[in-house]
Formats: C-alpha cells, structure tokens, sequence
C-alpha cells in the first residue's frame, strides 16, 4: 500500500476506536498511536462501571479490528485517557480488507472529507507525492501537523488547518484529473489516428 493508503486505514481503524486527537510515530513498518477517544476527552470524570464498560467495548472493538486482545502487547493497554495503538502491517492488511468488504458498492465514491480516514489520506497522499518518510503526524481539535524526511535528509515539518487541508488536497485532486484527462484524450486521438493510418 501507499503511505496514503496505509494512513487511510489506520485513521478508519482510530474512528472505529472513537478517537479524534492523537499522537502518531512511524515504527517499523507500521505505525503507534497514543489516542484521546472523543468520549473520554469530554467526560474525564466516569464512574467506574462506565470506564470499565467503555473499556469492554475497545476491547472487543480491538479484537474484531486486529483478530489479537489489546493485552497481547503491552504498548495496546488503553490507560485511563489515553489509548496506546500498534498498527502492524499484518494489522493494517487486515483492516484493509475489512473496509473493502463493509464499502457499499452503490455509494457515489465521494470520500467525506471531514472523516479521520480522509484527513490522513490526505496527509499520506501530501508525503507520497513529496517521496518523503514519515516520521510523526498530530492531530489537535481543527489542526494537523506532521513531520517527515525526505531523499535528501531534509527534516519537513508541516501545520495545517484541517479545513485548509481538504482545499489544499481538493486542488491538488483537481489537477490530477485534469492532467489525467488530457492524456486519455491523446491516447485517444493516437489511436483513432492510428486506425485511420491503418485503413488507407
């Protein structure tokens, strides 16, 4: 997979676990994240037959994401606000597949921008096109920033407003299918030219 697409998972993979800021690092070939779920970050003071039930829950959502329990690695144990994620590869080809089967085949293909699957594929389609290295991506509230480095060691280091981001991304899309476009049409043009040398 692309970095982009390797982001997307891992941000499909946090909306199912409820998180929404985050702290990630490249490890290995995957990826670790320390995570604030959306649920803990408003309501610090639970009782405890919540936190334990809220507990359950990531559990369970951990076992059907991964196939692993979270206490199989101790880098997975949620603490009390926080999160700890491994995404392995094996992992990561796992959620891969799972999103592939749960994707409705007649929805118009239009990916929501303002999902956290999408806001990283943005990141990791920026890194993809920059042939850069991840090395940290932060998420605070309406705010992204990441790290990476490049072929030639130079250390990167990027801040965006989300909503700046999507633009940014959306241009960028633009001018893909543009450039896309123009060269379908030359193909064409060649062929039919081709067939009309052909027929003489």
């Amino acid at each position: 997979m692309s970095v982009g697409q390797e982001l997307r998972t891992v941000g499909q993979g946090l909306e199912s676990l409820g998180v929404e800021d985050f702290d990630l690092k490249s490890e290995g070939e995957g990826y670790f994240v320390l995570g604030i779920p959306r649920d803990r970050k408003r309501s610090a003071q639970t009782d405890r037959v919540e936190s334990r039930a809220w507990t359950s829950r990531v559990y369970g959502a951990w076992r059907d994401l991964t196939g692993q329990s979270p206490l199989d690695r101790k880098t997975s144990e949620p603490g009390p606000d926080v999160l700890r994620i491994l995404f392995t590869p094996e992992g990561l080809l796992r959620l891969e597949v799972a999103g592939i089967v749960k994707r409705n085949p007649e929805s118009p293909g239009v990916p929501d921008p303002a999902r956290l699957g999408q806001i990283l594929r943005m990141v990791g389609e920026e890194l993809d096109a920059q042939s850069g290295r991840l090395l940290e991506v932060r998420k605070r509230r309406r705010w992204i920033s990441f790290d990476y480095s490049t072929d030639s060691d130079a250390h990167v280091a990027e801040e965006w407003k989300i909503s700046e981001l999507v633009e940014h991304w959306l241009e960028a899309f633009r001018k893909r299918r543009e450039r896309a476009e123009i060269v379908e049409r030359e193909l064409i043009r060649r062929e039919r030219a081709s067939r009309a040398g052909a027929q003489r």
